[in-house]
């Protein structure tokens, strides 16, 4: 198969003939496996050890991630609809380490989510549910620094639904790709995604699905991480520095 065929989802779903958006993925039934507490629990002490920021930046590895969720606000009852991730190895995307899947929501899908992002609320049906989605998700992040563009947004809806389906706290070190992007681009404030893709001539394929906005962060990760070494930054605590 050629790179211009190459599709990542592939991997977790096999494609519609006439559509690109991925059918259901069936829940697994780790849901109530009692290894999910321990392994979060046991995942969450390693988050903020000091090697994540004196980890050379030529090979630190990071996950990119991308939510699509049914509106902005979790703690009024707003939930993840789907979950997208692309590992970074220094300034190298790692195509082929990726994940993806959707998530079953307790909140109906609002029309206008289902027009932004094609998800509808019979695609989640079958979907996994969200403890088992978290859990999927963090076997696949481990120790790895999570990125995300305004990750705000990340922080927010991860935090809720860690707290919702464990009672644990999120530990895990989020980088904003906005704090890379000031080293060497102070100018363009609170930049979009597709602003910043722009710029850099990366293409976003599919915009508002979590898989391909993760892609994208990734490669916008990458260009910036080049930027700083650049530049003369080593590693996350130089970063972190220049930022105080």
């Amino acid at each position: 198969m050629s790179k211009k065929d190459w599709n990542p989802l592939r991997r977790f779903w096999p494609l519609n003939r006439d559509s690109d958006v991925p059918p259901p993925l069936a829940t697994a039934g780790t849901e109530s496996d009692p290894r999910h507490l321990a392994f979060l629990r046991s995942l969450s002490k390693e988050m903020r050890h000091p090697s994540q920021t004196t980890q050379p930046l030529d090979s630190l590895e990071v996950v990119a991630i991308d939510l699509e969720t049914t509106g902005f606000h979790p703690q009024r009852g707003d939930e993840i609809i789907s979950v997208g991730a692309v590992a970074v190895r220094g300034c190298e995307v790692l195509e082929n380490e990726c994940f993806y899947t959707l998530v079953q929501s307790n909140r109906t899908v609002p029309e206008h989510i289902e027009l932004l992002t094609g998800i509808t609320n019979d695609a989640l049906r079958e979907a996994p549910d969200l403890r088992s989605a978290m859990l999927r998700l963090f076997q696949f992040v481990g120790s790895r620094p999570m990125v995300a563009h305004h990750s705000r947004h990340e922080r927010d809806f991860l935090r809720a639904a860690l707290w919702k389906t464990s009672r644990l706290p999120f530990t895990h070190r989020l980088i904003d790709t906005m704090m890379m992007v000031q080293l060497s681009a102070g100018s363009l404030g609170n930049a979009t995604l597709d602003t910043l893709c722009a710029i850099n001539g990366i293409e976003i394929r599919k915009r508002h699905n979590a898989f391909y906005d993760a892609l994208a962060t990734a490669h916008l990760w990458s260009v910036y991480v080049q930027k700083a070494i650049v530049l003369g930054y080593q590693d996350l605590s130089q970063v972190y520095e220049s930022h105080r």
